[in-house]
């Protein structure tokens, strides 16, 4: 696969803290459908060992944007936390399996996961790390993703729907009227939540390249 596709990693926090096992996997497993069904990917997530899914994404953007979209979708539950890593991946010849895959995209990934998993003890809103051949893309994505993950943490169920809406390509009458709101209360949600500017935020990250960017809020 190109040089430009992102691993995704994504696993359950604290999942050994859940009594029953199987629910969480089954409720993990549907929200991951529900966010390629919107932000497709090239190679959907499947469950590797533990509470481990992994995906292949086209491009670090419409990673960015599914990640996104997953935090928008969680109201409660079990939460995740991602990996990013942004490189080649290939898939390795194995008689046993045909879904053993391996390159740099998928090294990146593990240690972006890992990465995560270490700076959630000292910043706990934390979620998405991003690990690509460029440092300085590095350093602007995550300094991105610390903004958007801590603003997430503290927004209204209400705010996440109305921006979950957007990500959908949808306007805010649209929203108002599935929700059952007026246009202007579904405007000052995602202005006084931050959810219009964390969409912006990734507007603006993503603007140059093609498929990067979710609707207008």
């Amino acid at each position: 696969m190109s040089s430009e596709h992102v691993a995704v990693i994504a696993d359950v926090i604290r999942s050994r803290s859940y009594s029953d096992r199987s629910a969480v996997q089954r409720r993990t497993e549907h929200l991951l459908t529900t966010i390629t069904e919107t932000f497709p990917p090239i190679k959907p997530f499947s469950p590797t060992v533990g509470d481990e899914l992994q995906a292949v994404y086209g491009s670090r953007n419409q990673a960015l944007a599914a990640t996104l979209y997953a935090a928008l979708l969680h109201e409660d539950g079990p939460q995740l936390r991602f990996g990013l890593g942004q490189g080649e991946v290939f898939a390795v010849d194995s008689a046993a399996s045909d879904q053993i895959q391996d390159g740099p995209g998928w090294w990146r990934a593990r240690q972006a996961i890992e990465e995560v998993a270490d700076l959630q003890k000292r910043h706990r809103s934390l979620r998405t790390r991003f690990l690509g051949p460029q440092t300085h893309d590095d350093a602007v994505v995550n300094a991105y993703l610390f903004a958007r993950d801590h603003l997430m943490s503290s927004m209204s169920v209400n705010a996440r729907r109305y921006a979950r809406g957007v990500a959908e390509g949808k306007s805010q009458d649209q929203i108002a009227a599935e929700v059952g709101v007026t246009q202007p209360a579904v405007s000052k949600s995602l202005r006084t939540s931050g959810a219009a500017d964390l969409i912006i935020g990734l507007n603006e990250l993503t603007r140059d390249v093609e498929n990067g960017a979710l609707g207008s809020p």
